[in-house]
């Protein structure tokens, strides 16, 4: 089967998935807002890759065109910061139609919910919008035009919103990326973001030494002391807390590293110890960082808002929040991902419950199966 696929994004990402399903024989076209990132690529008509994928991707186009770009596709890929979900959807509402396959790569937490909000008002029709909870693959732009593709990640758990479309959309797009997976919603592919908890709190912990050092440290290894550990292991609290007021049996952080990376410990700070990828990763030079202007505002702005619709408390989260919006001058409880922008605003457990499921707060599925019992709820809490 030869696909056609836009991806928006030509940042590693972006450049990597671009030429993984190029080279699986798709028909890729590639945007990226800015000119000038794409133009080595415009100029040689591919992307040179390596890794696990050698070869010269041809693309079928590489433009600025945003309705170009999405008139020639059947499936949409945005491979962008989850910052820039919120301004793309609006740009995207002109020229999207219910004939597309959208996914968000990664959607954070929320993305799903925030880019089909969007989409409903401004075009005034019901999307369905997919997210991936993880990157498929492990790749990194040499520079733009060469990119390497050290591996091709196990499992990809996806979840469509609303999700009684989860299984039809999956089977699509199993065919153009591999090793997909199910999760039962966008609520357990938003809560499974580790990003969130391993990112924003020990960079903020170590400002001092982000400036002075220009991030010449390990941000795991060296960031993340006994102490700074236990901290991040309250927000994982909260955040497993979260998943399980909603029936949702959510990973821990340390169990998420032995699952993924073999890695062993008592607590979070052994289990980040023990792990062979995090050996030799630096640090960012500053507050001005990914860390914090995609992580704080995509991953713990609507961790508090769902927590708050499910009764469980989130001091840890929120305290990074503050900190974080602090220390930048900027507001991110205005700027996140609140229950305004995921369209769930004063809904109850159950009816977040529906509405993730069929879009609707009316049509309730089987809650005996979503919902943990009243003793597991409690106790998470």
């Amino acid at each position: 089967m030869c696909a056609k696929i836009t991806i928006l994004g030509a940042g590693h990402g972006g450049q990597g998935l671009a030429s993984y399903l190029t080279l699986h024989g798709h028909d890729v076209y590639l945007y990226n807002r800015s000119r000038t990132r794409i133009k080595p690529i415009r100029k040689e008509g591919g992307i040179q890759v390596d890794g696990v994928v050698t070869g010269f991707a041809e693309l079928t186009k590489c433009s600025t065109n945003l309705q170009e770009a999405l008139s020639h596709a059947e499936f949409v890929f945005l491979v962008v910061p989850a910052s820039a979900h919120r301004n793309l959807a609006v740009q995207c509402a002109k020229f999207l139609t219910p004939e597309h396959v959208i996914l968000l790569i990664p959607g954070r937490t929320g993305g799903a919910l925030e880019f089909a909000n969007i989409l409903e008002r401004r075009s005034g029709w019901t999307p369905t919008v997919t997210e991936a909870q993880t990157f498929p693959l492990v790749s990194r732009a040499i520079r733009s035009g060469q990119v390497q593709v050290t591996a091709v990640k196990k499992d990809l758990p996806i979840a469509s919103f609303p999700s009684t479309h989860t299984n039809e959309i999956s089977e699509r797009i199993s065919k153009v990326l591999p090793n997909i997976s199910e999760a039962t919603d966008v609520l357990e592919t938003g809560l499974s973001n580790i990003g969130a908890v391993f990112h924003p709190a020990p960079l903020i912990l170590n400002v001092g030494r982000a400036e002075s050092t220009k991030g010449q440290y390990n941000h795991y290894l060296d960031g993340v002391t006994p102490t700074v550990a236990q901290f991040i292991e309250k927000i994982d609290a909260e955040r497993v807390s979260v998943g399980r007021a909603l029936g949702k049996d959510i990973l821990s952080a340390a169990e998420w590293l032995n699952k993924v990376y073999g890695s062993t410990g008592q607590n979070l700070y052994e289990c980040l110890q023990t792990t062979p990828c995090y050996q030799g990763l630096g640090a960012p030079p500053s507050l001005d960082h990914r860390y914090i202007w995609e992580d704080v505002p995509t991953g713990l702005v609507p961790l508090a808002a769902i927590g708050e619709i499910v009764g469980v408390s989130t001091p840890a989260i929120c305290t990074t929040i503050d900190l974080a919006s602090h220390l930048t001058g900027r507001d991110f409880w205005e700027e996140g991902r609140t229950a305004e922008y995921l369209g769930i605003e004063a809904l109850s457990v159950s009816e977040l419950l529906s509405y993730v499921w069929s879009g609707s707060i009316t049509a309730i599925p089987n809650l005996d199966i979503m919902l943990a019992p009243d003793e597991e709820m409690e106790s998470a809490e």
